[in-house]
């Protein structure tokens, strides 16, 4: 995906958000995106909806579901990646986006919203 994405971009970074509490993933992606992309990580909805309004657009977008520590959340609540695929669904953003939560029903959920989004667990991202 970045590789694609780096063809159409030319020379400059690919910019990418990404949803993650997590800091052990969010080392994993330093580690594999950093030396192509402008990484921007954000672990609530509300800073990353305020990134999108403010920082935009986004080249690639990967979504985590749960946050906050805490594991197979319901989508409903505030600060889940379901939220923020919603705000995208109604911003009909032009970003390539990767759900990369490992709760299949948030990504279910998730994916019944951005149809156009790849989902893939975040064990195999960078394989």
């Amino acid at each position: 995906m970045v590789e694609s994405l780096k063809a159409e971009s030319g020379r400059r970074k690919i910019k990418v958000l990404i949803l993650e509490d997590s800091d052990s993933r969010r080392r994993v992606f330093r580690e594999n995106l950093s030396e192509d992309c402008s990484l921007h990580f954000f672990d609530t909805v509300r800073d990353a909806k305020r990134a999108i309004e403010t920082q935009g657009p986004f080249d690639l977008i990967y979504l985590d579901h749960d946050l906050d520590q805490r594991i197979f959340v319901d989508s409903e609540e505030e600060n889940t990646g379901y939220q923020l695929a919603k705000y995208i669904a109604e911003k009909k953003l032009g970003a390539r986006i990767i759900l990369h939560t490992m709760n299949p029903y948030g990504a279910a959920r998730m994916k019944e919203l951005l149809p156009q989004a790849s989902h893939i667990e975040f064990p195999e991202l960078f394989p």
